[in-house]
């Protein structure tokens, strides 16, 4: 399953995702592959990065955005993350004040694609992309990081809804019941 593309209430994964983020910044980027294209949320403006090592792992879409960021600081989610809420990217933020990372842990797994980079972090990257690594926790260890506890992320994400990525069918099944139940709250 391609996830970018993969639906989820009629939507693409990738378009709830950007959509939560959109709001919070003038400048999202989304990664994709050489030979990926995406098609474009409606009311979601973004600019697309090209991850020319796609086969490489997530580092290498690391890498494709901090080198083509705007700002100092930037926010990593997967785009199989539909259910992220705003107050976890600003959490995020926040928390990524005088370090190189912030990231979730929960459950003692470092959550690498829903966290905050800083755009200095390029080299280190870049160093352990040409080491042969894809891994983006391979990099941690050698840069300031904040990790932020379950107890920190439930301030804002009661049920950590945020951190729900997709990998089975079962997992879409139950991320669309949740945004068709959101859908009907809200109307």
């Amino acid at each position: 399953m391609e996830k970018a593309r993969a639906l989820a209430a009629g939507r693409p994964l990738l378009h709830w995702t950007a959509a939560a983020v959109a709001r919070l910044t003038d400048d999202l980027i989304v990664v994709r592959r050489v030979d990926q294209r995406i098609a474009r949320a409606e009311g979601v403006v973004w600019r697309e990065a090209v991850d020319r090592e796609a086969e490489r792992g997530p580092l290498a879409g690391i890498e494709a955005a901090l080198a083509a960021a705007r700002h100092d600081l930037v926010i990593v989610f997967a785009c199989d993350m539909p259910l992220l809420r705003p107050a976890l990217v600003r959490l995020l933020v926040r928390a990524a004040v005088d370090v190189d990372v912030a990231i979730p842990v929960v459950n003692g797994r470092e959550e690498p694609l829903a966290a905050a980079y800083r755009v200095s972090c390029l080299e280190s990257v870049r160093s352990a992309l040409s080491a042969g690594e894809g891994r983006p926790v391979a990099i941690l260890k050698e840069l300031q990081v904040r990790r932020l506890t379950a107890a920190e992320l439930r301030a804002e994400d009661p049920r950590l809804v945020s951190l729900t990525n997709i990998n089975y069918p079962e997992d879409l099944e139950r991320v669309e019941r949740e945004l068709e139940a959101r859908a009907a709250a809200n109307s």
